[in-house]
């Protein structure tokens, strides 16, 4: 009897669950339902897009054209003195010492007054300098980096360039101190062996013209033989030397040309400028249509819920 009464009592529940399905739950979200409330207030979207690219335009005409200089500069290569061997790991072949060399007081002041800028702080503001990303591949081969420079700000093209060679021409001339004192030593052995083989073709042509003289002298043929003899080895003896002084002067001038075509640092790019715009306008616009969608929405959203409360309080009313 308890096992049929259990029974009925469970077909009841089974009914009673049959008939009254499990209710959706509250919190599920239905993706239908939002879309169909932002549809309806799609103007709601449609001014928060229009807003955000109107302001993206006012921007970007109210920022008006710059201009850029820019240069790139080989940091240089220096070698040891014979002209032999690299000599690694530099100071002044450095490029996070060029970058600091670049940012100092007087460097940027300099600049700022042969471009006309009012001031130097204003001047680091707008100047850039980056370690060209090829220039690591080359240094781990050996080579030092190259360096950009950019300077970018409100003035025109000639200002701007202006600034980024004074700057330039300072980082060279910083870079290759080095190289400049062997290049200045090589100048002042190069002019002393070109005066020494000078003074020695000098004797030599002198020699042989006392030589060529002696047939037209009226003297004894010993006496001819003996100053002949002695002149000879004059004219001998200085184009012995001539020759030495030659070889040592051909060596020194090529160290001169490595020095200065090879060690020094110079100019990859020379400074140019040109007219950019402050921002890239297209990306600009694409940025503000995105992000006026995504606002849109929620304030249609938001919209639609206020505009609903009072409809609700009527119906619960």
């Amino acid at each position: 009897m308890f096992i049929g009464e259990s029974l009925r009592s469970l077909t009841v529940d089974f009914r009673a669950v049959s008939q009254n399905p499990t209710p959706e739950r509250a919190d599920e979200v239905r993706i239908s339902e939002y879309a169909g409330r932002v549809m309806r207030n799609w103007y709601v979207v449609l001014i928060t897009v229009v807003a955000a690219v109107l302001l993206v335009v006012l921007n970007t005409v109210g920022a008006g054209k710059q201009s850029q200089g820019q240069a790139t500069v080989y940091l240089g290569q220096p070698l040891s003195p014979a002209g032999g061997q690299t000599i690694p790991n530099t100071l002044l072949a450095n490029p996070t010492t060029a970058q600091a060399y670049l940012r100092t007081g007087a460097v940027v002041d300099k600049a700022a007054a042969a471009a006309g800028i009012k001031s130097g702080t204003v001047l680091k503001n707008h100047t850039s300098v980056t370690v060209l990303s090829g220039s690591s591949t080359a240094k781990a081969a050996g080579a030092n980096p190259n360096i950009q420079i950019t300077v970018r700000g409100p003035w025109d093209t000639r200002t701007s360039t202006a600034a980024a060679r004074s700057l330039a021409d300072s980082l060279i001339a910083w870079s290759s101190t080095y190289q400049q004192s062997k290049i200045d030593l090589l100048n002042t052995q190069i002019a002393t062996d070109q005066a020494q083989i000078a003074t020695l073709q000098k004797v030599v042509d002198e020699a042989q013209h006392l030589v060529d003289a002696l047939d037209h002298q009226s003297m004894t043929a010993s006496d001819r033989a003996s100053i002949s003899a002695t002149l000879l080895s004059t004219i001998a003896s200085a184009g012995s030397r001539i020759d030495e002084i030659s070889s040592q002067l051909t060596s020194n001038q090529i160290l001169k040309a490595s020095a200065t075509d090879v060690e020094s640092a110079g100019y990859v790019q020379a400074p140019s400028g040109q007219t950019v715009t402050a921002t890239k306008r297209k990306s600009s616009l694409i940025v503000a249509v995105f992000t006026g969608l995504i606002v849109g929405v929620i304030l249609a959203l938001i919209w639609d819920a206020i505009r609903r409360r009072p409809r609700a309080a009527a119906e619960v009313g």
